[in-house]
């Protein structure tokens, strides 16, 4: 008869302590915006190129963000005028806390570029950090990037692409 009385007491608790507990819903909902600036010179091929993008995304999960950025990129080709190029860049980042205010992030994006007579795609993860300051202000940094970026720009001598590791 004790175990049984024991054995009641125990689930009670183990039942009540699991309707106690609150949902952990973390950033959930919460509405996001950065933005990067991006400057490129490589000698090798002879290519400089700035990019400006805004993004702006939400988190669908505690831990989980989507977003998407638009933005314009010039690219000039050796002695050629410089181009210019429109982007769409979908994006998805996962987040690991390793602090209540430090977090490591993996993203995963996919950069569309579409000019005049130019078009582009690719695929890259970056790993990065991000610092909150405030509640409304973080410090944010990604380190490097593994991917896959192309540019057509309709003419074989022209097509150039990018292997960033």
């Amino acid at each position: 008869m004790k175990k049984l009385i024991f054995s009641l007491v125990l689930c009670a608790m183990f039942i009540g302590k699991l309707t106690a507990q609150e949902s952990n819903e973390g950033f959930k909902g919460t509405w996001w915006a950065l933005g990067q600036f991006e400057f490129i010179s490589d000698e090798a091929t002879d290519i400089d190129a700035f990019v400006i993008l805004p993004v702006v995304g939400n988190f669908v999960s505690p831990t989980v963000t989507v977003g998407l950025g638009a933005g314009y990129k010039s690219v000039k080709i050796g002695g050629a005028d410089a181009e210019g190029l429109f982007i769409l860049q979908p994006l998805a980042r996962k987040y690991w806390s390793i602090s209540d205010n430090f977090f490591l992030f993996g993203q995963a994006d996919i950069p569309l570029e579409f000019g005049d007579g130019h078009t582009g795609y690719g695929f890259n993860l970056r790993p990065g950090i991000d610092y909150f300051v405030t509640n409304k202000l973080t410090l944010e940094a990604t380190f490097g990037q593994f991917g896959y970026n192309a540019v057509d720009t309709g003419c074989r001598c022209c097509r150039y692409y990018f292997l960033r590791v």
